[in-house]
């Protein structure tokens, strides 16, 4: 039943909702256009109530339809019951009837209760009208603000208004009032509080609403009209920077509405001017500071602004005039600077000594001497940059005269000019350094009169004689004390003067002969005379002069009379001596001497017949054009010209032809035929002929169309740098067309080509070439017409810079083969060697070859024909370029060149590989030899450790052997110690004392020795220290008597080591010395409970004692013993050694090293017993570093090092 009751709960909910439904939506229509307002009923039983609309306008309701009945004509009902539809149409819509709610209801009928409520809420849509902002024209005042309201009226829904500024999309803020119908307006109030931006601003009002089409909407702006207070700009800098003295134009411009009338200047609260700009003519420091501009526009708001005057100037310097001190006293002077800015630098230095300097403004000078006198200037600088301009330094001194009360020193002459001169003042000017203060009083002499000449430091001659020579001398002298004298020898010269001068002019004929020019002068010392023609040097060599000289001495002054003569005379003349045109010119005689050069000059003409001196004999000039032709001809007397068409004279009174003639400089001419109107007719030859009372000459002209150019001729070289060519040439014809281009082929000597365009450039630079290669260059000629061939090729290498030009190295001169060596870098360039030589006895370089070629060797070698030279120097210079070179170099002077090793690189090279080859071998030898040597130790270690077992349980020891000195005890007094080194007995420090012929020491007092040091075996160096015991052990052993010991010529019996029973010490396997455990005290080893006994073939006699190398196990094989030996019984005796310098032998008398003698001299009949047993080894054992070291190496693990022990 639960199911049942709930369903009838839900229908009875849905029932309640559906009856109360209601609905609501908008709707827009154009006025006069027909609309249809849907009802629509989602539940069809609802159609069963009672159904109609209503209409709510302006707070009246009215019915409008009831059922399907429309109660107005322009409404229509559309009733569907089947789609549940009742709608109502209204046609041709108006604002006043139709704008407004429409609703539609459903009833139900009896209770009146609603079903179904539909709204419509309907806009007749009207255009809005056009908008109107007030004030039209708004005036406002900044800072106050100002109103602007836009409405719109006449408009169905109320429109929008949007306010914007021109040239911004931004909306404003304002505040909208809707009208409510479009019988009242709209407005939109914008409330501006103006600024002096927002002068001249428009304001656009934007109206729309639903009845315009997308995108259109109404608008209309304003213009604002802004009062603002003034803006004050001044300038034109601030601060404004003018130098003091110079003019300062101070601006205060402003910006206001309404405009200032004037503005108001002042400075200190104190008024100036009235004018916009204030003018200064001349800035002084008072007149810095800071100037007021005010404005005032009669808004209420006074406005001003400041600019501060800055007067820029350099520094005033001020210091005392003059200082006097005594010597030793200090020095303190301050400089005072005022300056604006303040000074950068302020130091102080002084006259005449560029090494002094001292910054800041007090200048302090400790214990001042003489030395220190002198005039000090203080110096400040400091920066000034006024305004709009380059800034620059300004500098400020004064001057102290610093005057130390002293004697004057070191005194010296002076000249005022370089020579004495005849006739001439000359001031002899005398001072002393230290000058000396109080002001010295000069004394002046001459080396023949004791009388003074004058007092005053300077001595002037008025007018110098050569009475006035001499040696004159000055002394110097105040109240503390006198200078030294100087002297100085005064010699008088006369300057060249003209006794015989050359005439002003002077005329000569063409062919004349014997024509000569003479001039004369004296002077002091002698002149030299030289003849210039046009300003060049005359030289005879050039085939076209000769020169003839003449002196003579004028008494005993030194004046000498030159006299020189010019003579027009040479191969290069006709007949050797004939006057020829070329001769015309200015020619001067010049004298000179160490006073100056005096010349005296000559205008020289030569009468000739005319000679042509045009270069071209071509002109070209169309058809139609006007032709002239110029006719140059050099001529003396002047010629007259004509001009012929073949043979036929051409006259003047031709209507088409005209001359003129003209007088050019140095003798030339020129006529000129102008042909009018040129014809075809008209191209061919002219003859133009001068004539003058020498003679006549005439020159062909040839009249053509124009054309291309001829091609350039004469190529010359102008210069040469690393990277370009300049060069020049001789044009050719040009065609007729003045501007000619050049265009240059450049072929290198690698075969590449490129042309470089000179455009109307002569001479023209080329550019863009590789440093020092060879260049052929060929020109050629263009205009408008065409282009010429080629000229002939210039064959030019470019340069290189000095700075890439090597220094030769290893530079000698071979003393005694002459010959200078040097070493050349590899290098690209193409170089010569250059080298000069300084004679012995003068200071002057000659140079011996300049331009040297080079070999291209490593080592270049140069002979010379000087063999003692006092220096030589080397330098590489460019090939071609003989001062395109790198710096000298000095070569180092040898007898012998030094050994250079390797001159050929391919003897290097198999230097290298034999090196390379015999290091390699040498590397495997010594690996093998080490390889071998460690199979060895291993060995001897194995032994070793063998025989140290056998030891341990032994305690019985027999007395250690005697010990046999070399000399005294003493050792600072045993001479063998000098000559220890060369004893032949030494080998090495294992070795035993060779064999002597006394008497055989009985087989039981042999020990066994092997391996002794000849003085000692304890750690003393060569025998025992004063402290050691050595010597005790040496006198206990001599206790056996002598007697035993057989008498007979017998040779001992020869011992093996380990022979002796009693005492089987061996040194070998300690070292040397004392070991661990031991002590000095070594001699004490455990005995050896085994003795092998010697073998007969063993036994040698005393001369085929060897010195032999160690056997296999480290023992020395057949090495006598020294266990019976005592100098003639005497223990204590001197062993009697061989002297033997053994200063070759590698580590000799130092612990632990070999015996380099030992392994080479073994006894060839030692060589049957190789296959001999080694003897047992039962003394006691240490490590192998530890065996190594002593007092005299390192241990062998590490380097050894030789040290000696010497006791005093």
């Amino acid at each position: 039943m639960s199911w049942i009751f709930s369903s009838l709960l839900l229908l009875g909910l849905w029932t309640l909702m559906v009856e109360g439904a209601r609905r609501e939506e908008a709707l827009d229509v154009l006025e006069g256009r027909d609309v249809t307002l849907e009802c629509h009923f989602s539940n069809p039983r609802l159609l069963s109530g009672v159904l109609y609309w209503m209409r709510h306008r302006n707070g009246e309701v009215d019915n409008v339809a009831f059922g399907d009945q429309a109660l107005d004509a322009n409404y229509r009902i559309n009733f569907v019951e089947s789609e549940s539809r009742y709608d109502l149409t209204i046609n041709r819509a108006t604002y006043d009837r139709d704008n407004g709610m429409f609703e539609c209801r459903s009833v139900k009928e009896g209770s009146g209760s609603v079903l179904h409520n539909t709204v419509v809420n309907l806009t007749v849509l009207i255009p809005p009208g056009s908008p109107h902002i007030t004030p039209q024209k708004p005036k406002a005042v900044e800072g106050k603000p100002i109103e602007l309201t836009c409405s719109s009226s006449g408009g169905s829904p109320d429109p929008q208004i949007i306010w914007y500024r021109q040239g911004s999309d931004e909306k404003l803020r304002s505040v909208l009032k809707p009208g409510g119908g479009r019988d009242e307006a709209t407005t939109s109030v914008l409330t501006i509080s103006p600024t002096k931006e927002d002068h001249g601003n428009e304001y656009r009002c934007v109206v729309s609403n639903r009845a315009l089409a997308e995108g259109e909407r109404m608008e209309t702006s304003v213009t604002l009209d802004v009062d603002y207070y003034p803006r004050i700009t001044i300038g034109p800098a601030n601060p404004m920077r003018v130098e003091r003295g110079e003019p300062a134009t101070l601006t205060c411009e402003v910006d206001a509405k309404p405009p200032v009338k004037n503005v108001r200047w002042t400075r200190g609260k104190k008024f100036i001017d009235t004018r916009q700009t204030l003018f200064i003519e001349q800035a002084t420091e008072e007149q810095a500071g800071r100037y007021i501009c005010q404005a005032d526009n009669s808004l209420g708001i006074l406005r001003e602004r400041e600019v501060t005057l800055d007067v820029l100037y350099g520094p005033i310097v001020t210091v005392p005039a003059s200082k006097d001190l005594e010597e030793g006293q200090n020095l303190v002077v301050t400089c005072n600077v005022t300056a604006n800015p303040s000074p950068r630098t302020i130091e102080w230095y002084k006259v005449d000594d560029e090494s002094f300097r001292q910054s800041g403004d007090i200048l302090r000078i400790n214990s001042v001497t003489a030395t220190n006198q002198g005039n000090y200037v203080c110096r400040a600088v400091n920066f000034l940059a006024p305004t709009n301009q380059e800034g620059s330094d300004r500098v400020g001194n004064a001057t102290v005269a610093v005057r130390i009360r002293h004697a004057p020193g070191k005194t010296f002459i002076k000249l005022s000019t370089p020579v004495a001169v005849l006739d001439e003042a000359v001031v002899l000017t005398c001072g002393s350094n230290p000058p000396g203060w109080p002001t010295p009083r000069y004394e002046w002499r001459r080396h023949d009169s004791e009388t003074p000449l004058l007092v005053g430091p300077n001595y002037t001659i008025p007018k110098a004689a050569y009475a006035d020579e001499g040696t004159y001398t000055c002394t110097p002298s105040n109240r503390l004390g006198k200078g030294t004298t100087a002297s100085m020898p005064l010699k008088v010269y006369q300057a060249p003067s003209i006794l015989e001068s050359l005439p002003e002019t002077s005329v000569e004929s063409i062919g004349a002969t014997d024509v000569s020019l003479t001039c004369r002068a004296q002077g002091k010392p002698e002149p030299k005379v030289r003849w210039v023609k046009d300003g060049n040097e005359i030289l005879p060599a050039d085939g076209l002069y000769d020169v003839a000289v003449q002196q003579s001495a004028l008494g005993s002054n030194g004046v000498y009379t030159v006299q020189s003569k010019l003579m027009f005379q040479g191969s290069k003349r006709k007949n050797s001596n004939q006057m020829m045109a070329r001769d015309r010119g200015i020619y001067e005689c010049l004298f000179s001497n160490e006073v100056r050069e005096v010349g005296t000059p000559l205008f020289l003409r030569v009468k000739h017949a005319p000679i042509t001196v045009h270069k071209n004999n071509k002109v070209a000039f169309d058809v139609g054009e006007n032709a002239v032709l110029v006719c140059l001809m050099q001529s003396f007397p002047n010629p007259s010209f004509q001009w012929f068409r073949g043979n036929n004279l051409i006259h003047r009174n031709d209507p088409r032809f005209a001359t003129n003639e003209t007088a050019l400089q140095e003798d030339v001419y020129a006529s000129q035929l102008y042909i009018s109107d040129v014809t075809d007719e008209d191209y061919g030859d002219y003859t133009c002929k001068g004539e003058n009372t020498i003679g006549e000459h005439t020159t062909t002209l040839k009249l053509q169309p124009k054309g291309p150019p001829e091609p350039p001729v004469e190529i010359q070289l102008v210069s040469i740098g690393t990277n370009s060519i300049e060069v020049k040439w001789e044009e050719g014809f040009n065609g007729g067309i003045e501007r000619t281009k050049f265009i240059a082929q450049i072929e290198s000597e690698l075969g590449s080509q490129q042309e470089y365009d000179c455009q109307y450039q002569n001479p023209c630079v080329i550019r863009n070439l590789e440093e020092q290669t060879a260049y052929r260059i060929k020109v050629r000629a263009n205009n408008i017409k065409g282009m010429s061939d080629f000229s002939a090729p210039l064959q030019v290498n470019t340069g290189v810079e000095a700075a890439s030009i090597p220094e030769p190295e290893q530079v000698y001169f071979e003393i005694l083969n002459r010959v200078v060596s040097f070493r050349v870098r590899s290098t690209n360039l193409l170089l010569v060697g250059q080298i000069k030589k300084k004679p012995q006895g003068t200071s002057e370089w000659e140079v011996i070859s300049s331009e040297y070629p080079l070999s291209g060797k490593e080592y270049e070698e140069i002979a010379i024909d000087e063999k003692y030279p006092e220096e030589i120097q080397v330098r590489l210079c460019a090939v071609g370029m003989e001062m395109l070179c790198g710096p000298y170099i000095e070569a180092q002077k040898v007898d012998v060149l030094p050994a250079r090793a390797y001159k050929s690189s391919g003897l290097q090279y198999w230097v290298g590989i034999i090196i390379g080859g015999i290091m390699a071998l040498a590397l495997i030898a010594l690996i093998l030899l080490c390889c071998c040597r460690r199979r060895k130790g291993s060995k001897l270690k194995k032994k070793a450790g063998e025989m140290e077992v056998a030891h341990r349980g032994v305690s019985s020891q027999a007395p250690p052997p005697p010990y046999y000195t070399v000399g005294r005890d003493n050792k600072a007094m045993d001479g063998s110690l000098q000559n220890g080194i060369e004893d032949v007995s030494k080998p090495s420090i294992y070795n035993s004392q060779q064999p002597f012929t006394y008497g055989q020491m009985p087989p039981s007092q042999q020990n066994n020795g092997i391996g002794y040091m000849d003085n000692s075996y304890s750690n003393s160096n060569n025998g025992g220290s004063v402290n050691s015991q050595d010597s005790l052990w040496q006198v206990k052993n001599g206790g056996v008597n002598p007697g035993n010991y057989d008498t007979n010529t017998t040779q001992p019996p020869q011992m093996t080591p380990g022979s002796d029973p009693r005492y089987p010490y061996d040194p070998m396997l300690h070292g040397g010395y004392g070991i661990s455990g031991y002590g000095d005290y070594s001699h004490y080893p455990p005995s050896s409970p085994h003795q092998t006994p010697v073998p007969h073939q063993m036994q040698m006699a005393p001369h085929q004692q060897p010195l032999m190398g160690k056997d296999d196990n480290g023992y020395y094989p057949g090495v006598p013993q020294q266990n019976g030996y005592m100098a003639n019984g005497d223990a204590y005796a001197s062993v009697q050694k061989n002297r033997k310098r053994m200063d070759h032998v590698d580590g000799y008398d130092v612990s632990g090293m070999p015996d380099p003698y030992m392994d080479h001299q073994m006894d060839p009949n030692m060589a049957m017993h190789d296959n001999m047993q080694p003897q047992q080894d039962n003394k006691p054992q240490i490590s192998f570093d530890e065996s190594l070291e002593s007092g005299y190496s390192t241990p062998n693990s590490r380097n050894r090092r030789i040290i000696r022990e010497i006791i005093v």
